[in-house]
């Protein structure tokens, strides 16, 4: 049986888009032998999803799953259970925090997400993102984390410093963010993304979760940066399910909320209407997205992107939660019509991310190459990520995907 299809059911049935379908998913569960449970449980660890999956499953409480894999999922799920909670704490800690200091900020994903599944606590969470998009505010902000005992951490991204703290017994993570995303591989999108995030509302929209108010992105910016995320993590290593889930649920909770002409401008003015289109293609044809949740895919010439939802799952598929799944896989390169200009592409947006406050300094920039080659080479070998061919190659085989996304085509 292709596993596949049964953890795409079981992902519609967690998230309750697979009304209608009982029947049919219960007698494919049935004929799943004992290697068949082993390599569901394999692809869920691998997309950090057992929480979605495990809710799938206790929809039919009929089926025998083998001991030890019911196990596997229900202790699973219980532990993301509990990081959910603890996550929620620390977010709305730091956030009470920030309001104090009467500082304005957004919550990114995180706790405002889970909140959008069946049961919150479904959802694997990690860290905590904050986007303080104010460069004084920003500063001030801190200012005022470490003096309460957060500890920044050295080697950070170029978009966000991160910032830990040791409460209750415990270690979280805060990655405070001064753009909505990493630096975007082309210039001109890149400032087309600075000039929405510079316009946003001074009043951030509010959602009440846990009795706090918590303030998130309004509708149409949040579905963008979503999109952003997704982008900043496909150029690299590739994101997982998770992603796919989050798309899922946020679009059945908001349909009517969102500004459709403005969210699609959003994608056509940065060019990433492709892996917009791709995405939800592929929440709609399996993961049980309703079409009439995304009313703005009708206005997208599908044929436009060929096989780009198909290639993308198939990277999405292989590569699982963040590039997991494939040691080589670190960076996707676009394609040039210059032999060399794709690598030196890949090297030039690997600096201007590692070395943001020197990535104008042109005079600077074959010093810097040549570092973030070292950098790059010496990591490589640390984490085990295969032959530096082995990088090479299945970065050219990623293009293929970019390409067909027509990805930065405005």
């Amino acid at each position: 049986m292709r596993t596949d299809y049964v953890l795409d059911t079981l992902i519609a049935a967690g998230l309750d888009n697979a009304r209608g379908k009982e029947e049919e998913t219960e007698k494919m569960l049935r004929g799943l032998t004992g290697e068949d449970w082993e390599e569901l449980w394999k692809m869920s660890s691998l997309h950090q999803i057992w929480g979605i999956v495990w809710a799938g499953l206790k929809k039919f409480p009929r089926v025998e799953l083998p001991e030890a894999v019911r196990e596997k999922f229900a202790g699973a799920a219980k532990q993301v259970a509990f990081q959910y909670y603890s996550v929620l704490s620390f977010s709305t800690f730091v956030l009470s925090v920030l309001k104090e200091a009467h500082i304005p900020c957004y919550l990114l994903k995180g706790i405002a997400l889970n909140e959008l599944y069946p049961s919150a606590d479904m959802r694997k969470l990690a860290d905590v993102d904050i986007y303080i998009p104010d460069a004084e505010a920003f500063r001030r902000a801190e200012v005022l984390l470490r003096a309460r005992g957060f500890a920044p951490e050295e080697g950070g991204a170029s978009f966000h410093t991160g910032y830990r703290k040791d409460m209750g017994g415990k270690s979280y993570l805060l990655e405070l963010h001064w753009r909505p995303c990493d630096f975007l591989p082309d210039s001109a999108a890149d400032q087309v993304v600075m000039d929405i995030f510079s316009k946003l509302p001074c009043e951030p929209e509010i959602r009440r979760i846990a009795g706090a108010d918590i303030p998130i992105l309004p509708p149409a910016e949040n579905a963008f940066q979503m999109v952003l995320h997704m982008m900043q993590h496909l150029v690299r290593e590739g994101f997982g399910f998770r992603v796919l889930c989050d798309w899922c649920v946020f679009w059945r909770e908001n349909c009517a909320r969102v500004d459709g002409g403005r969210f699609l401008s959003y994608l056509e003015r940065s060019g990433l209407t492709g892996l917009a289109w791709a995405a939800t293609e592929i929440c709609v044809t399996r993961l049980g997205l309703s079409g009439e949740d995304v009313p703005w895919m009708r206005t997208i010439e599908d044929a436009r992107y060929g096989d780009s939802a198909k290639l993308l799952y198939g990277d999405i598929i292989a590569g699982g939660e963040f590039g997991r799944g494939e040691r080589a896989r670190v960076v996707a390169l676009r394609k040039s019509s210059f032999g060399l200009a794709s690598y030196a592409e890949a090297v030039h947006r690997m600096m201007q991310s590692r070395f943001p406050k020197w990535k104008k300094v042109v005079v600077a920039w074959p010093v810097l190459w040549a570092a973030t080659l070292l950098i790059f080479f010496r990591n490589n070998r640390k984490m085990g990520r295969g032959s530096t061919a082995d990088v090479i190659k299945s970065a050219k085989e990623r293009e293929i995907l970019l390409e067909q996304m027509k990805v930065f085509e405005r």
